[in-house]
């Protein structure tokens, strides 16, 4: 008896100690990536804890996301969505494979009217066997009006970007522009822009690491409990991917910057949406459900990533 009273209580300690390092590995970082545009140093409306009351995010508890409200003009939108159009048809492709289509179909299958599975993408860098690389590749030859803003983003004061690694053209309808946690690829860089061309929309950050760790406790009860997963998806609709996360109100002509832990340590996506009374589709909500943020039926947005600068030092 003595042996397993031993093992039990050495089994617990253990367990107890891997329970304490795994809540210390998955906290927010924050400030702990180089910053070579240094911290953000103010507060945003448009930045706020998904929490009750969607509190506004404090300088200190950001972790390198900087929002531009109005950085392109209406007038300005029309020509870029102008500029779009061909770019669209000729370099277009879907990345969503038929079987992720077919899982994300069921998984929304109990919303009322589920829209249609949709992602075209045109971007400078090889992603796809079957893809039309855009003459810009690496940030060169863009058109016009797509190198306006360009320009205008190396122009930011304050701002200290490298070379432009890629430019990206996402286009959504439908009311779909479901975009789970991700990282994007490193080789774009250390700056991450996103310009939102033609409707409202909210982009959440999770923390990577507190993020895989709510994944695998989801994980672990959904096969304890045998649980639908389409309930699992509708909570996260609902409540967010997890209990840390961060809104970003990306409205129309907006553009937001991830970088330093908002490039490297947090995630970023869209989360599905949930349906409103009254409108047709799937719409966005800030900082808590009852905040609700219309979406248009079509989405279209430019991704500008901007390496970090030569030889440049940072404050960490």
């Amino acid at each position: 008896m003595g042996f397993f009273k031993k093992l039990i209580v050495t089994t617990g300690t253990a367990a107890v100690a891997a329970n304490v390092y795994a809540y210390y590995w998955a906290q927010p970082k924050y400030h702990t990536m180089p910053e070579y545009s240094g911290p953000v140093t103010t507060s945003h409306n448009g930045i706020r804890h998904v929490a009750p009351g969607s509190p506004v995010v404090a300088p200190e508890n950001n972790p390198g996301v900087r929002l531009y409200d109005d950085f392109i003009s209406p007038k300005e939108r029309e020509q870029l969505l102008k500029e779009l159009q061909p770019i669209k048809k000729k370099y277009g492709i879907s990345l969503i494979q038929a079987q992720h289509a077919a899982i994300y179909r069921w998984q929304m299958s109990f919303l009322r009217n589920p829209p249609q599975v949709n992602m075209t993408r045109i971007t400078g860098r090889h992603e796809d066997e079957k893809q039309v690389v855009p003459p810009w590749r690496y940030g060169e030859q863009l058109p016009p009006n797509i190198k306006k803003i360009a320009d205008r983003i190396r122009a930011i004061p304050g701002l200290n970007l490298g070379k432009l690694r890629d430019v990206t053209i996402n286009y959504r309808h439908s009311h779909f522009f479901r975009l789970d946690p991700h990282l994007d690829p490193s080789l774009d860089g250390e700056n991450i822009c996103i310009v939102g061309v033609d409707s409202d929309t909210v982009l959440t950050l999770c923390p990577l690491n507190y993020w895989n760790l709510t994944q695998a406790i989801d994980m672990i009860k959904g096969l304890l409990t045998m649980e639908d997963e389409r309930l699992h998806v509708r909570k996260q609709s609902k409540q967010s991917w997890t209990d840390q996360d961060v809104d970003v109100l990306v409205r129309k002509g907006g553009m937001v910057i991830m970088s330093a832990d908002a490039r490297w340590t947090w995630t970023h996506g869209t989360r599905l949406g949930v349906e409103v009374d009254g409108r047709s589709g799937l719409h966005d909500w800030f900082g808590e459900e009852s905040n609700v943020v219309l979406r248009n039926p079509e989405r279209h947005s430019v991704v500008f990533a901007f390496d970090k600068p030569e030889n440049a030092e940072s404050n960490v």
